[in-house]
């Protein structure tokens, strides 16, 4: 073999490649052990009882409305399908029943046909290609009052926001504005990229499965459901200032563009036009940013409004829900949710309990390795760990000759 052509495949001389590195090694001491179980117990148990004290502040009650489309006339909803969380402990927290259920009136709902959407303020859709439509009507009881800010929620179930294609099917551009052509649009947002031609505004998996159902104000109601007062929502600021950013308004012609195949419906002839143009998400339209923020599991609750002045009295309320979102088709549910909000969140005693648990847990055992290093401590006389040049300096045992271990033993004898 030429041994200018052979290359050397041993690793340079350096501490990198040699495993050298300087490195910190700490020795788990029971001195310096114990202080710190103590230092994490000490930590946690006020931030779990902070948490704690914030739970019970919050509360929340959860109406599931699935099945409303299947009756006509009011029928008491079973404790199954509803939820009311307003007791200051966890105590019902973690079942979906609880003493507080038998001594309220259970919401009832049914639906009826409609020729108007329950909420008129929305700027998009307010026009329809198949009137009536079913409208489902809650009426459900506020035990106590709720502080605000009083937020509303819809929740849904086994919605997979976080496959891998929904989640990459939009475009950011387009988004903030961009007016562009089918050809860009292809990357991103297939399958739904155009229609007739057209790029489709907002394009993408994303937008066109947005939650198209509208809710009413809540209104106070008597025995006899005569109206007594309303509690109105409001519909923007819904987002982060960060993610309000990412929107614009779009530099489309009206002509140009055609909306997703789920908005076709509330478009006249499936298109945009004058009357009734494309959203404005410079401005408008909180609640397709909200739905743009995926949720990472499939049972999500995301916001569709807020009152932040406002408390919400105790009461029987009626609201009204526009029924054309199918959830059952692929095994879903949907649900309302009222609940109420604290400085550090909603209602959340799992959080609580465990950061409490843990600090109660570390300082149990550092109570325990205190007790067993008092009565038996350890000696720690040679703790420091060898280093290489430690191994490079021991001697290597001598082993003597058979022959001179036989003499050395008859000179013994």
């Amino acid at each position: 073999m030429d041994k200018r052509n052979f290359k050397n495949r041993k690793p340079s001389n350096g501490a990198f490649r040699q495993q050298r590195l300087r490195a910190w090694q700490p020795v788990l001491r029971p001195t310096a052990v114990i202080p710190v179980l103590f230092a994490i117990g000490i930590l946690f148990l006020p931030i779990g009882g902070v948490l704690y004290w914030n739970a019970g502040k919050s509360t929340y009650l959860m109406i599931d409305y699935t099945t409303c489309k299947d009756y006509d006339r009011p029928v008491y909803l079973p404790p199954s399908m509803y939820r009311y969380r307003f007791n200051t402990t966890p105590r019902d927290d973690f079942s979906t029943a609880g003493p507080l259920l038998t001594m309220i009136q259970p919401p009832t709902f049914y639906y009826q046909n409609a020729s108007s959407f329950a909420d008129p303020t929305e700027p998009t859709f307010q026009y329809n290609s198949h009137w009536p439509i079913k409208q489902c009507v809650i009426d459900f009881t506020v035990p106590n009052a709720m502080k605000a800010p009083v937020n509303l929620y819809y929740r849904l179930t086994n919605f997979y926001q976080n496959h891998n294609q929904y989640i990459k099917s939009y475009d950011a551009d387009q988004l903030t504005g961009a007016p562009l052509g089918a050809d860009s649009l292809a990357y991103y947002c297939d399958p739904i990229t155009t229609s007739n031609g057209k790029p489709v505004y907002p394009c993408g998996l994303v937008a066109n499965s947005m939650f198209n159902e509208t809710v009413s104000d809540l209104v106070l109601v008597d025995d006899a459901l005569t109206t007594i007062s309303n509690y109105t929502w409001i519909k923007t600021g819904l987002i982060w200032p960060h993610d309000q950013r990412r929107y614009g308004t779009s530099r489309y012609n009206v002509n140009d563009i055609v909306p997703p195949p789920n908005w076709q419906s509330r478009f006249p002839n499936g298109s945009y036009s004058e009357q009734y143009p494309p959203p404005d998400l410079a401005t408008t339209m909180d609640r397709l940013k909200v739905w743009m923020t995926l949720a990472a599991m499939p049972d999500f609750m995301k916001l569709w409004g807020k009152n932040d002045v406002q408390d919400l009295p105790m009461g029987r309320y009626r609201v009204h829900v526009d029924l054309s979102y199918d959830t059952l088709s692929y095994g879903g549910r949907k649900w309302l949710v009222v609940a109420s909000e604290s400085p550090l969140g909603t209602r959340n005693f799992f959080l609580a309990l465990t950061y409490m648990a843990t600090g109660g847990l570390c300082i149990l055992i550092g109570g325990l390795f205190t007790f067993l290093h008092c009565i038996c401590p350890r000696t720690m006389e040679h703790w420091q760990p060898v280093s290489n040049s430690d191994i490079a300096n021991i001697d290597e045992p001598t082993t003597e000759p058979a022959d001179d271990r036989s003499a050395t033993a008859a000179a013994n004898e």
